[in-house]
């Protein structure tokens, strides 16, 4: 079961990108011409997505057992990966190409805010749940207005691909399931911070988590 925990991650990993190219390829097929350029350019940044993030993935597998991370990994990364798959999947609705292109817009502003995130917390990030050394709380850089970016540019990168490939199943579980998951995540990770942590507290006083000035 261990062993399952450690890999999950990466098992995952294949499963997203081996069901998105053939999914995704089709998907193109049925796309209106004056769109397709855009819907590949989206299919083909996605697909590169998880692949710069191999190295975090690739690293839980040598990381101790997350014993406090409380599964919400496994069902983040899953409704995650439904959320991508069901938006090749199905057939979307109509979209305009004015539209796809600021979705494709909004999808790369998600990554980089993201990628950033992931960079700025260094060796102090991980894909589960864990806490670090006390020296290495990060306050600087995109974490001085936000406590979670990370998670906002996941959320704001999945409403520009879901701009772009529009399929009510995938609207569905990203709104019911997905982003449910996120919340539920990000209030244990600061349950576990906030008894943990020294110095986190004072840290969440004073910056939103996902949207600056809102929450």
């Amino acid at each position: 079961m261990k062993h399952l925990h450690r890999w999950f991650p990466t098992l995952l990993l294949l499963v997203l990108v081996g069901g998105l190219i053939p999914l995704g390829l089709r998907q193109l097929a049925r796309t209106p011409e004056e769109s397709r350029l855009l819907a590949g350019l989206m299919l083909a940044a996605y697909v590169a997505w998880p692949l710069l993030e191999t190295r975090v993935t690739l690293g839980e597998t040598r990381k101790p057992t997350a014993d406090r991370d409380g599964a919400t990994l496994e069902l983040y990364a899953v409704t995650r990966t439904a959320t991508a798959l069901l938006a090749q999947a199905f057939v979307t609705l109509d979209a305009s190409p004015v539209v796809r292109g600021v979705g494709l817009l909004v999808f790369v502003s998600g990554v980089a805010l993201r990628l950033t995130a992931i960079r700025t917390l260094g060796r102090a990030y991980s894909h589960r749940v864990r806490l670090p050394d006390a020296s290495l709380l990060v306050t600087g850089g995109v974490y001085r207005k936000l406590r979670h970016p990370a998670y906002t540019g996941m959320l704001v990168a999945h409403v520009g691909y879901l701009l772009v490939f529009p399929a009510v199943p995938a609207l569905a579980v990203f709104a019911l399931a997905f982003v449910p998951a996120v919340l539920l995540r990000i209030r244990h990770e600061e349950r576990l911070l906030l008894g943990s942590f020294p110095g986190y507290a004072e840290f969440a006083a004073s910056r939103k988590r996902l949207v600056p000035w809102v929450w």
